[in-house]
Order: C-alpha cells, then sequence, then structure tokens
C-alpha cells in the first residue's frame, strides 16, 4: 500500500470509524454492535484494495456506501431484518448526523454503569479512538481497557438496545457525562501532531459541533454546556502558537500572543459569563474555564497570575481528582515561585507506573534542574522523556534541550 493511500486510510479512521459504527448501531441496535465493527473494519479493508487503482473523488461517502452494501448482504441472510427496512439500507447512502451521533452516545451512557465504564465505552464506539490511546488518555493500562470493552460487549449480547428517535430527553445524569467524553474527544484531536499541527482537526469539531446540538436542547445542565464551549474555545484560540516560525515546538513563555485568536478568547469570555449566570454550583469545567481564563488575560507571560492558577487547580483537585491536575498544579506552584510543593508532587506522580512513562513530567523535572544549573540531572530527565511514547515532533523539541544543555 503507498503511503499516501495509507495515510488517507488511516485519517479516515480516525475521524470516521466511530460515526460509522454509530450509524449501523443506530438501526441494528447495541447488542448488534460486534457485526456493526465487523463491518465497517470490512469496509477499509476493501478500501486497502481497491483505491490502490484509483481514490474515489469522495472517500468518506465511498466507505459509507460500501458499508451499506456490506451491512445488507450480511443481515439479509438472517433474521436481523429492521436494518433492511430503512432508508439507510433501501436508498442511497445516507452520512450520519450529529444528532445519530448523540442518540448513540446517550444510549452507550447508561448510569448504572461505574463513570468510567460508560467513558471507555463511547471513546471505542462513538469517538472511535484505538484502546492505545483511550488508556493514555485516561493514565491507565491497555490490558484493563481491553477487559472493560470485552465485558461490556459481552454482557449486552442478551439484550438489544435500540436508539429510539423519539426517546425522552436524556437526564442531567446523562448529559454531565456527554460532556465529559466531549472533552476527551476534544482533547485527543487537539494534541500535537507529527508535523506540529492539531493530531486531528476534525476531532475538535466535532466536539464542538456536538456541543453545539446538546445546547439547542435546552437542557437542565446549560450551565455546564456553555462552560465546556468557552474551555475548548480557549484551548483552541492558542494551538497555532504552539510552534515557531521554523514549525518547532516552543515553551509557553517563548509563544507569540498576538498570534493567539483573539475573537476567539472573545466569545469563551461570553460564554464562561453566561455559564456562571446560569450555574448552581462551581464545577470542574468551570476552574479549568477559570484557569485558561487566567492565562489569556495575561499580556504577557510575566504578567500570569501564577498563584491565583495554582489556588484554583488546588480547588480542581477536590471537585475532580486526576493525576494531570496534580501535574498542572505543581507546574503552576513552581512558575509561582514554590519549587518545594512542585517537586513534592511530581515525587508522587512519578510514583504512578503511568508517569513513569509520561515525557511531559520528565521534561518538568528536566526544566527544574536546568533552573537549578543541574545539567547533568536535567540530561538525564531528558534522556527518560526521549525513551517514552512520544511523536517525531516532541522528540526533535526534546534534542533541541539537550543540545541546549551541552553547548
Amino acid at each position: 500500500m503507498s503511503e499516501d493511500i495509507s495515510a488517507l486510510l488511516s485519517q479516515l479512521y480516525r475521524s470516521h470509524f466511530g460515526k460509522m459504527v454509530a450509524v449501523l448501531m443506530y438501526h441494528t441496535g447495541i447488542k448488534e454492535l460486534a457485526v456493526s465493527e465487523d463491518i465497517v473494519q470490512e469496509a477499509f479493508a476493501i478500501a486497502s484494495k481497491n483505491w490502490q487503482k484509483s481514490v474515489p473523488d469522495q472517500p468518506e461517502a465511498w466507505l459509507y456506501k460500501t458499508i451499506r452494501n456490506i451491512a445488507y448482504n450480511t443481515l439479509k441472510k438472517d433474521s436481523r431484518k429492521q436494518v433492511i427496512e430503512e432508508d439507510y439500507i433501501a436508498q442511497e447512502v445516507r452520512q450520519t448526523s450529529d444528532q445519530d451521533i448523540l442518540r448513540v452516545l446517550f444510549a452507550c451512557l447508561q448510569p448504572a454503569l461505574p463513570p468510567k465504564v460508560q467513558l471507555v465505552i463511547v471513546l471505542r464506539y462513538v469517538c472511535g479512538l484505538r484502546v492505545k490511546r483511550i488508556a493514555a488518555l485516561m493514565a491507565c493500562g491497555e490490558e484493563g481497557i481491553s477487559k472493560i470493552i470485552y465485558r461490556w460487549r459481552a454482557q449486552h449480547t442478551a439484550e438489544n438496545l435500540l436508539l429510539d428517535q423519539n426517546s425522552a430527553q436524556p437526564g442531567e445524569q446523562k448529559v454531565r457525562m456527554a460532556l465529559k467524553v466531549l472533552y476527551v474527544m476534544f482533547t485527543e484531536g487537539y494534541q500535537l501532531g507529527e508535523d506540529g499541527n492539531l493530531a486531528d482537526e476534525s476531532l475538535c469539531e466535532d466536539a464542538l459541533s456536538l456541543l453545539q446540538e446538546i445546547d439547542k436542547m435546552g437542557i437542565e445542565a446549560n450551565g455546564e454546556v456553555k462552560v465546556l464551549h468557552a474551555l475548548l474555545l480557549y484551548n483552541l484560540a492558542r494551538a497555532r502558537s504552539r510552534t515557531n516560525h521554523l514549525d518547532e515546538l516552543i515553551t509557553w513563555e517563548e509563544q507569540d500572543r498576538t498570534a493567539w485568536n483573539k475573537e476567539m478568547i472573545a466569545v469563551a469570555n461570553h460564554y464562561l459569563l453566561l455559564s456562571q449566570r446560569t450555574s448552581s454550583r462551581v464545577s470542574a469545567f468551570q476552574l479549568e474555564a477559570a484557569i485558561a481564563f487566567k492565562h489569556t488575560s495575561a499580556k504577557t507571560y510575566g504578567e500570569t497570575d501564577w498563584q491565583g492558577i495554582a489556588a484554583l487547580y488546588q480547588r480542581l483537585a477536590v471537585a475532580s481528582p486526576s493525576p494531570f491536575t496534580k501535574m498542572g498544579q505543581a507546574a503552576a506552584l513552581y512558575f509561582g515561585g514554590d519549587e518545594a510543593a512542585a517537586t513534592a508532587i511530581l515525587n508522587q506522580l512519578i510514583a504512578n507506573p503511568f508517569f513513569q512513562t509520561y515525557h511531559l513530567l520528565h521534561c518538568f523535572r528536566a526544566r527544574i534542574y536546568t533552573d537549578k544549573g543541574d545539567t547533568g540531572n536535567a540530561l538525564a530527565s531528558y534522556k527518560k522523556a526521549l525513551i517514552c511514547p512520544i511523536n517525531a515532533f516532541e522528540r526533535r523539541f526534546i534534542a533541541k534541550k539537550m543540545h541546549e544543555l551541552t553547548v
């Protein structure tokens, strides 16, 4: 397979696998999840073979049509007749809409299951993330994620949860979990890719689009919807400033703040204000958005209110405990002048097996050693970062930092 076709299929898989499985589940029910997944996998396998001769003008539409044909031939052989009667099968291919995705998302969010299980299932079967990425996002092992998925699938072989177009409006608990899913979905796309751009801009766009659909529903948790919208916009507004004119990754203090999208930040400020007016409590998203507001409101790096940010992280660690939150708190404490408190947190985190292979923690420790003039330990920390799972773009950044220490 040529590199161009392989890259195209990989991009389509990342962006549309979840949607394609979701559009089949929308018609067949969750009981047929395994069949739906197999059909989508088969469509990609056919594409990898047929596209060697010629790539279709509309690759996404080609995949949906192929899925339709495979589904028809597969499901007509047994008693699963519902999907054949649907327009999706009987007529020309209909690509899934945001409303369809939301219906599948809310159907997968079952309050009887632990929140972690709900999140894993939606990330896999609605967002289309692979097990490896889910494990990294949730700071846990791949084996544990695989077991969650296997057990969930096994539990649903005896039942068929159909997705009713006229189902009642989801409760607040489901909506809050859905927002968490969209946040993780955005975060996955927001990461730096191999070329220094967004890892998957379509994931960011999909998360924002689905968020807007939820906002239109007029749910009770509307303040949460608006504050998450603000948080995502704050992040997106600064995405292009993470690299310099040489397409090199740069540190926070080196970023060109004039490159930040001021209009997007203004919209984020508006949503944050609206959320504060309509929310009855200070949520984790409220605190994260407040942290982002403090960063974007500082005209220069030197004017950053690190102590205020550290205090917000402290509250966030109580409201929504997470090792990533503790690392953010450590950074705010360090840049605010409290090295001892920051180091204490980092020492706690390094005891976590996941963070032993998390490059940002080792880079942070290297930064502290560098500031203290301890070149030996700084280089040792950067070397540890290099053996962590990182992309080529991040590897170049670390190599550059190591070179700066040796010249």
